[in-house]
């Protein structure tokens, strides 16, 4: 990702001054290079494809995340013969980067916030309406998209959680699509999916008298399962990752709408919200 660079003199002589993205993580900073690989690993779901978006040899790559290990202390990737994926800590730097990357074009652009769970979802809108690509897409979870929205950094948010609108003012909402839970029952130790309409599953355990202890947050499916504890999971997201999961309670039982929300409804907003809610048949 490139970002706008400025012209000024220092001492008569012209330089290029430019905006740049680095995170501190456990008091050490990570530079841009090393984010940009992170970020195209999260991405790309390969070692081999991130290198090639980046234009640089796998090896290279490989050092660059070596170093980012070493500065960290802690495991980013995992490889598998399906590929390599961010760990728990490596997918949190990675969408923190990506980000901060969109906040600092902010510009006049058009900025929406969605989560994966409606990542396709807004992908198909908005190769409906922005055809292009004037929008910039911050894809994280509510809470952290709530807050942009909320700083007045994001036009456009799509909820997958509706008890978040009850912590809204002077906003406009409309319904997008449907989804549902499905519950994957371990036994009382619950793990907290980052992703969804977690509080409505929970909620419902509550409403049955069962008890249960919720024991860490991820944002990796895979970390997930791996951990033997129960979750939900949207339905909708399920699918789309090929995941054969017996719910052990009713998914109608956990239904529930996500939602469009914006503050001023300009015409690309209005027709992102009309594409949105045809992607999900709200109509």
């Amino acid at each position: 990702m490139t970002l706008p660079s400025v012209n000024g003199r220092v001492n008569g002589t012209e330089v290029d001054i430019e905006p740049s993205v680095t995170l501190l993580v456990g008091g050490r900073r990570l530079t841009k290079r090393q984010l940009e690989v992170l970020s195209a690993v999260h991405r790309e779901g390969s070692q081999n494809r991130a290198a090639a978006l980046l234009g640089i040899s796998t090896s290279v790559l490989h050092r660059y995340l070596s170093q980012t290990e070493g500065k960290v202390g802690r495991p980013l990737v995992t490889t598998s013969p399906g590929g390599s994926e961010l760990t728990e800590l490596g997918i949190k730097i990675a969408m923190e980067y990506e980000a901060l990357e969109v906040r600092m074009r902010r510009g006049t652009s058009t900025v929406i916030g969605c989560t994966i769970v409606t990542e396709d979802l807004m992908m198909n809108a908005l190769s409906t309406v922005d055809r292009e690509g004037a929008c910039d897409l911050i894809i994280s979870d509510d809470a952290r998209n709530l807050k942009d929205f909320q700083a007045g950094m994001m036009d456009l948010l799509v909820l997958d959680d509706p008890l978040y609108l009850y912590d809204l003012e002077d906003v406009s909402w409309q319904e997008v699509a449907a989804d549902r839970l499905l519950h994957v029952d371990n036994g009382p130790r619950y793990g907290r999916f980052m992703y969804g309409a977690q509080r409505i599953g929970f909620r419902h355990l509550e409403a049955r008298g069962v008890t249960y202890n919720v024991e860490g947050a991820f944002r990796s499916l895979p970390a997930l399962q791996r951990s033997g504890r129960s979750f939900f999971i949207n339905e909708s997201l399920a699918l789309r990752k090929g995941m054969a999961l017996k719910s052990a309670t009713d998914p109608s039982l956990l239904e529930h709408r996500i939602n469009a929300v914006y503050r001023t409804e300009t015409d690309l907003v209005r027709k992102l919200v009309g594409a949105l809610r045809q992607e999900g048949r709200m109509v």
